[in-house]
């Protein structure tokens, strides 16, 4: 078990980052935890972000099992999507890696405050019940 479940663990780990680091990634999951569910809306929620970066992000997101695509009306086009149980996991990384950046950024006395409060804000964002 040893070896072979520490690489298999190491892989995970290094798959996930892989499609987490993508540009556009963090803030499409962002705004699934947000209720931001159609295309319409991830592009409002993401100005810059464009139809075919988000078309290859999603698609990406629902090959790794983060994201659930569901098709309402095909003759429409209305499809909405919505984080899978694992997608909604990505809470506490994402959280985390925050933190970090939190941390690395408001690094003087004066900015304790700001940083206590974004991270309270991301935790409702990303709810977290913790």
């Amino acid at each position: 078990m040893g070896n072979d479940y520490l690489k298999e663990l190491y892989q995970t780990v290094d798959d996930t980052f892989s499609y987490l680091r993508k540009k556009w990634t963090i803030p499409i999951i962002k705004g699934l935890f947000c209720d931001c569910k159609n295309f319409k809306g991830f592009l409002e929620l993401n100005p810059g972000l464009s139809s075919k970066v988000l078309s290859e992000r999603l698609k990406e997101l629902e090959e790794n099992g983060v994201v659930e695509k569901i098709v309402l009306n095909s003759s429409a086009g209305h499809t909405e999507y919505y984080l899978t149980e694992k997608g909604r996991r990505l809470n506490r990384i994402i959280f985390e890696m925050f933190n970090f950046a939190l941390d690395e950024v408001l690094k003087s006395e004066d900015s304790i405050k700001l940083r206590e409060e974004s991270k309270e804000s991301l935790k409702e964002t990303l709810q977290m019940n913790c």
